[in-house]
């Protein structure tokens, strides 16, 4: 079974991705969270197969947050959230995958789906 981990502050947008992600990709193991602290408790605690972390995040600078993320867990999948285009250099950069959130569905289910098929 697929383990996501949603980590937004926003709890309406949570709850969509949480939708999407159990109609498309057909799993209920998915944890939410809203600020980094918690963030890093639950990676502690059981590391996800993938984590859709979006761009401002409480607690830290989203991209520092990857790096930081990618030594400690290396092979954790991430993917940066973003309203702003503009960020997705910087979240390759930090070793993330990256969606605009006005992607549409498909298209996030689309990278999501091939994201979690690379070893």
């Amino acid at each position: 079974m697929i383990r996501i981990l949603i980590a937004d502050p926003d709890s309406a947008t949570r709850k969509a991705l949480i939708l999407l992600l159990r109609r498309k990709l057909g799993t209920d193991c998915i944890i939410e969270i809203a600020d980094v602290e918690t963030l890093i408790r639950a990676l502690a605690h059981m590391p996800p197969d993938l984590l859709l972390l979006d761009w401002r995040l409480y607690g830290s600078p989203a991209t520092e947050t990857c790096r930081l993320l990618r030594k400690a867990y290396p092979q954790l999948k991430i993917v940066l959230l973003s309203v702003d285009a503009n960020d997705e250099a910087a979240a390759r950069e930090a070793g993330a995958d990256f969606v605009h959130k006005g992607a549409s569905p498909d298209e996030l289910i689309a990278t999501l789906t091939a994201l979690l098929r690379k070893p």
